[in-house]
């Protein structure tokens, strides 16, 4: 429950069933989100995304998902 609670603080009551086991749940604007971890392994950067942080994403999926689409317009037109 998010009700009265500011933003970016955590959330009232049990929240297993929203967030992830050992995700975090926080509020904004009265709502609550999950906040979904990152971290770094040498040079490569991963975090996860997604309402439930459920999706894992790192720099090279990034690059590749915002410029292939480009690449294949360019090519096309």
């Amino acid at each position: 429950n998010c009700t009265g609670v500011e933003d970016f603080k955590a959330c009232l009551g049990k929240t297993d069933n929203f967030c992830p086991t050992n995700i975090s749940c926080e509020c904004k604007n009265e709502k609550p989100f999950c906040r979904c971890d990152y971290f770094r392994v040498d040079w490569r950067e991963y975090w996860y995304m997604g309402p439930k942080c459920n999706h894992l994403w790192n720099t090279l999926d990034f690059i590749l998902v915002s410029t292939l689409p480009a690449i294949a317009l360019v090519i096309i037109v």
